[in-house]
């Protein structure tokens, strides 16, 4: 839009306005639109910053004009071409874009954060595109494929004090419809107990790669590709516990490719499960607990654009769901939950969340 804007036009911020310093120092980044629509503005200008964080909902082009010249110093000529800049670039717009009866809702019961986060990453365009066998196959806007300098990171394998080898797991040779129909959810583990056959059946079912048979690569969760999305935590009860593991909420770490796990370490100020969710008192008294964690390096090396961020909670969801199942086929009571305590959860793990992050958990035990 170049043509001439009149005095009493008004002009329209966008809902999903933020502002926020640059994370690579450069100066005050001010974002708005959607998707692959999205804009940003990089500024050094504080009292630029300000005032595109505080313009009204919507402002006539003099007013905006006359708040640039008080706030910035600007003179008039400099003032307007900063209006007809920032309409140009579609910080304001014309037209209203009012939020639906929907989004409104988003806003009455809080939340604020998910929805500008929804409409951040809403309609983002991205493809998948195989050809010359890249290293990541996305593309983002249609024609753009930035292939990655470095290769893919390692699966996650903290130290450990000690490992057990796994016994191998059973085949599992039941009918899927009747496991379908058995899945329930318990809140009563009282006198529940976990064998490390059962442990292994679990592990190797929801998080080794299965297929195909002569040279695994694929999981039998729907997951991203050939790498290694989720890293899986289990924290030992009490006397239900298996006895060829340490007790009393000692933490291990799965290692599928070798099918072994290593114990991290074992906490002195945790008594009870429920200590690291929120108000989840159905998880005390099981033998095992599962933490499913997502490697955050993983996702973010292949999806190099932020609606992946969805993909996490999905692919998360596939995982457990596969662990549910397998619990079922074994007779196992299972509950499971993401009311997870993120900081309480990663001192156990012994984990930063920014790196790996505590997405769901469950437990498992026999009656």
């Amino acid at each position: 839009m170049t043509h001439s804007l009149a005095g009493s036009k008004l002009l329209h911020t966008q809902p999903n306005l933020s502002v926020r310093r640059s994370f690579d120092d450069s100066g005050l980044q001010v974002t708005w639109g959607e998707g692959s629509e999205r804009e940003e503005l990089i500024t050094d200008s504080p009292d630029l910053a300000g005032c595109l964080a505080t313009m009204p909902d919507q402002i006539s082009a003099d007013l905006a004009t006359s708040r640039f010249i008080a706030e910035m110093g600007l003179d008039a000529d400099a003032a307007a071409n900063l209006v007809h800049q920032l309409v140009n670039y579609g910080y304001w717009s014309l037209e209203p874009k009012r939020l639906t009866q929907g989004e409104l809702r988003w806003r009455d019961v809080e939340w604020n954060d998910a929805l500008d986060f929804h409409r951040a990453t809403r309609n983002m365009i991205w493809s998948h595109d195989y050809s010359g066998n890249p290293k990541v196959m996305t593309r983002y806007h249609v024609q753009f494929n930035v292939q990655p300098d470095s290769d893919p990171p390692t699966r996650y394998s903290p130290n450990v004090l000690a490992t057990v080898v796994m016994p191998k797991p059973a085949s599992l040779d039941v009918d899927f419809r009747q496991i379908v129909q058995k899945r329930r959810t318990a809140r009563d583990f009282r006198n529940t107990s976990l064998t490390l056959q059962d442990l292994s059946t679990l592990l190797a079912w929801t998080f080794k790669p299965q297929h195909p048979t002569e040279r695994p690569q694929f999981y039998t969760s729907q997951s991203y590709s050939q790498g290694a999305p989720f890293a899986a935590f289990v924290i030992t009860g009490g006397k239900g516990a298996p006895p060829e593991l340490e007790r009393d909420f000692a933490v291990y770490h799965y290692a599928p490719e070798q099918h072994q796990l290593g114990l991290v370490r074992k906490p002195e100020n945790l008594d009870r499960f429920s200590a690291l969710l929120w108000r989840q008192s159905y998880v005390d008294h099981a033998p095992v607990m599962l933490v499913i964690c997502v490697d955050w390096s993983q996702f973010s090396w292949k999806y190099r654009f932020s609606r992946a961020y969805r993909f996490v909670y999905t692919e998360c969801g596939a995982f457990m769901h596969t662990a549910l199942l397998v619990g079922t086929a074994l007779g196992l009571k299972a509950f499971q939950t993401p009311a997870i305590d993120d900081q309480r959860m990663c001192e156990t793990l012994a984990i930063s969340d920014h790196e790996i992050g505590p997405i769901y958990m469950a437990v498992f035990g026999h009656s």
